[in-house]
């Protein structure tokens, strides 16, 4: 039988959330603070819980290099769940995992767990888009994405996350746009969209700053925040061709306030963070 995505298994996992320093305070569970971290890694902050997206810590994967801040691995210490979208090595790194301190719990698609397992000391919970997964104040929902699976990756489907802190956060992951996306209408506060890949061409199963806007018209949220760019690139690359790396954030927000301008669309760069009420 085919299943939907808009089907839910409810999966609880039996752990209070740990409110930490850099939690927003005055307990407003509405409001929440992204930090993007580079790439695909986002850390979301609320009174409900933290949640890491796809960590990937390290200075050098394979040719390409890091451009930004590396990440702190030990500031990480509290993070109640990770979301791994897809098997490919910029998302889910085993070293990056590894780093982040405590026994979070990681969600990742199902395949992927045995993985997942070797790496990380906490709780895996694999998922199939529609799964709900529960973690004291959190709510997560496993959504479909559009992408592809290399040789090699373990065989997992990519997929995309809602995020519920009171705010409603759709980390989509890696993916193309696909109508699917139009299902998330009104279903999301903030999403954060990839823009980019890690290098100076758009591969298959992708978004780049126009079809990100156009995909941003689809799902309709309040606010976004472009990732997937500006942090890995070929080494030494930058030198002769800097745009790949330095304007996907900003093209982005160019055509969103054309096909979607009533969408609060805000650019980071690598560290940097926002808050939304």
């Amino acid at each position: 039988m085919t299943r939907s995505w808009s089907e839910a298994t409810v999966m609880p996992v039996r752990r209070r959330p740990t409110v930490t320093e850099s939690t927003p305070p005055d307990g407003d569970e509405a409001r929440v603070r992204l930090t993007f971290l580079g790439h695909a890694t986002v850390l979301v902050e609320s009174a409900a819980g933290r949640v890491l997206t796809d960590p990937f810590l390290r200075r050098t994967l394979g040719v390409l290099e890091r451009h930004g801040p590396l990440p702190d691995a030990e500031a990480l210490a509290g993070v109640d769940a990770i979301l791994i979208s897809h098997g490919h090595a910029d998302h889910f790194d085993p070293t990056s995992l590894s780093a982040i301190p405590g026994r979070p719990v990681v969600v990742v698609p199902a395949g992927l767990g045995p993985w997942a397992r070797r790496a990380s000391a906490g709780d895996v919970v694999e998922v199939r888009a529609g799964d709900r997964v529960t973690i004291g104040d959190l709510t997560i929902m496993a959504v479909p994405a559009r992408h592809w699976i290399s040789p090699g990756a373990p065989r997992a489907q990519p997929l995309g996350y809602v995020v519920d802190t009171g705010t409603r956060v759709y980390f989509a992951g890696d993916t193309g746009r696909f109508p699917g996306m139009q299902l998330l209408a009104g279903q999301v506060d903030v999403a954060l969209l990839p823009v980019w890949t890690w290098g100076p061409h758009l591969g298959p199963g992708h978004l780049g700053p126009r079809t990100a806007a156009e995909a941003l018209r689809d799902v309709a949220p309040r606010a976004a925040v472009p990732i997937h760019w500006a942090t890995l690139y070929p080494r030494r690359l930058h030198r002769v061709w800097a745009a790949p790396l330095q304007e996907p954030g900003d093209r982005f927000a160019a055509h969103a306030a054309r096909v979607a301008p009533d969408v609060d669309v805000r650019v980071l760069r690598p560290g940097q963070s926002t808050r939304f009420p």
